[in-house]
């Protein structure tokens, strides 16, 4: 084998071993969203949901959350595998504003019908009349252990005018937030930075696991709307658990010691 060739060999096993670790984390739900708007400000939205997995789904449920309002979809009771359906929904308030909107779907499901909820987030917007962009920016970091979390956010106004924004957290099924777990008003002045720090607790017999969390923030100016999503995750896994891939990791580089050692072993060996 040339040393090309070994140089590809080993990338090659390098790249399916993480390939392996993505597969592992992936639930099989895929959910997309295609929003239809009237001229008069009407909105349609459709909702997908497909099981790209092995195995079947259970008790799949939807909800919309959108322009302030939330509308709980029908119930799923089995997704099988490569199975996928379609909702509608049109019973929301018209939007007004031209400017973009955001749409979250929360789905909570279970890969198996015994066991606790799963929460996945799915986040879109549209746009309604003319694509406007927010000038509010932010990032969330998270801190704490495995049973207590903050969440740490950092919002900037990069316009030079005040604006009277909303924020509303969404926090999937096992958590509960201290703040901001109803939607909370706040003004930025311009240029002005802020941070919030919001604690967040697990359910009373949720899982110790990574969960999803979304920040959504609005506000309107003149005949406008303004949007802006922040999307982070916060870790309650113990930190045996969060090390976990530690041996695996170990294991993996003493197997490529040994393929290295055995290579040039040989080639030393042809080479007398």
């Amino acid at each position: 084998m040339s040393h090309t060739k070994s140089t590809y060999f080993f990338a090659f096993i390098i790249f399916l071993f993480f390939i392996s670790l993505a597969s592992a984390k992936e639930q099989g739900l895929v959910v997309s969203t295609n929003t239809l708007v009237t001229d008069s400000g009407s909105v349609d939205i459709q909702l997908t949901l497909i099981n790209r997995g092995e195995s079947a789904i259970y008790d799949v449920q939807p909800m919309i959350h959108f322009h302030h309002t939330m509308a709980m979809m029908s119930k799923i009771a089995q997704l099988d595998p490569g199975q996928s359906i379609t909702l509608e929904n049109k019973d929301h308030p018209i939007v007004l504003r031209s400017g973009r909107y955001p749409l979250v779907i929360m789905t909570n499901y279970k890969l198996m019908k015994e066991e606790k909820s799963h929460t996945q987030i799915h986040m879109d917007s549209f746009y309604f009349r003319e694509e406007l962009e927010s000038s509010i920016a932010g990032e969330i970091y998270s801190t704490g252990n495995s049973n207590e979390s903050s969440l740490e956010i950092t919002l900037k106004n990069n316009s030079e005018s005040f604006k009277n924004i909303r924020l509303m957290l969404l926090l999937p099924y096992g958590l509960i937030a201290d703040e901001l777990g109803q939607m909370m008003g706040l003004t930025l002045r311009g240029g002005q930075e802020k941070r919030i720090k919001v604690g967040v607790k697990l359910k009373e017999g949720a899982l110790a696991r990574v969960y999803p969390v979304h920040l959504m923030i609005e506000y309107g100016e003149m005949l406008n709307h303004y949007t802006t999503e922040i999307a982070s995750e916060i870790d309650f896994r113990s930190f045996q658990e969060r090390t976990a891939i530690i041996p695996s990791l170990g294991a993996f580089v003493v197997l490529i010691v040994i393929i290295v050692i055995a290579y040039f072993r040989k080639k030393i060996a042809l080479s007398l």
